[in-house]
């Protein structure tokens, strides 16, 4: 792949998750890589957080026993603690936040911290405090840095906005993937999926996801990662049709990338072609529902139906 390409997508990508709203006062705690923390403490109000961390050198043996947790952390209402866990960071790439999500006078605790590896993983937990106890929440295994928190209307309620992780490596390439927008909200301690709720951001995202496969087409790189992500955010916007015709006038017919129908463990047969994959991964990531399955393959034509091999649903 043309590598002005694949830093110009990947750059885009690292923006859009990257690019976390600063107009609401927030209280941070950054580990870093080379300098370790013992019991330091951010605080807010009633809510204080006491933090450790120890950084890791991987690259140094260590013994099957040894404890790879490298963070811990205690968490104190009005000075009597509630909780008290601990977890693994690399690279010094995790930070403990304490940041008001829900627009209710008490900040949320949220503890960010990073498996390692090339693309992965962001794990962010979140804590809340109700009546008498905390309420933890998670949005599990994220790509590069996770996402980001920010108040997209501006009622001081903050949203997460991430993107589908489902669809990186899906049909291309990481740098050639460009996956769909996610946007949360955070309310009575839980992470609600609201991203059709915002499409104006979608648009945002739809655009830049456009200039991303126009580049590609004309380096001639790979581009069905990209149209990939570019049907499901039509979708999200109602516009299925549309996106559908533009796929097939402009997907690239001598990939096999995402061709392969998976059983538990591996390969147990092969779409066609690009469409019918992604047809088959949209219906299985709750893309398309039962109003939505017949679409516009040709002239008014539906899609082949992905076919039933032991239950596999999809790549």
């Amino acid at each position: 792949m043309n590598i002005s390409k694949t830093c110009f997508i990947f750059c885009l990508l690292s923006q859009f998750l990257g690019n976390a709203a600063a107009s609401l006062a927030v209280t941070k705690l950054d580990f870093d890589t080379g300098q370790p923390l013992t019991n330091q403490v951010v605080r807010s109000g009633k809510i204080k957080v006491q933090v450790s961390y120890q950084p890791i050198d991987l690259n140094e043996r260590v013994d099957d026993n040894y404890d790879i947790n490298n963070v811990s952390y205690q968490i104190f209402y009005n000075e009597q603690i509630y909780q008290e866990n601990s977890g693994y960071s690399a690279f010094g790439s995790g930070y403990v936040e304490l940041r008001d999500l829900d627009n209710n006078g008490i900040d949320e605790i949220i503890v960010s911290t990073y498996s390692g590896g090339a693309h992965c993983c962001t794990s962010l937990v979140i804590y809340t405090w109700q009546k008498d106890k905390f309420i933890r929440e998670e949005t599990g295994f994220l790509d590069g840095s996770g996402g980001s928190f920010e108040d997209l209307d501006g009622d001081n309620n903050y949203e997460f906005v991430t993107v589908d992780n489902a669809f990186l490596y899906a049909f291309s390439s990481y740098a050639a993937s460009f996956p769909p927008s996610k946007i949360y909200t955070f309310q009575q301690g839980k992470l609600a999926d609201v991203t059709r709720k915002y499409p104006q951001e979608l648009r945002k995202t739809l655009a830049t996801m456009l200039k991303a496969f126009q580049l590609a087409k004309k380096e001639k790189a790979e581009v069905n990662g990209i149209l990939a992500g570019y049907v499901a955010q039509k979708i999200l916007l109602g516009e299925y049709p549309e996106a559908w015709q533009f796929l097939l006038a402009n997907y690239d017919k001598n990939s096999d990338w995402g061709l392969d129908i998976y059983g538990e463990s591996t390969a147990i047969g092969k779409y066609p072609d690009f469409p019918t994959a992604l047809s088959a991964f949209l219906l299985k990531n709750g893309y398309l529902g039962s109003a939505e399955k017949v679409c516009w393959w040709g002239q008014g034509v539906a899609p082949p139906t992905p076919p039933d091999i032991g239950g596999a649903g999809g790549v």
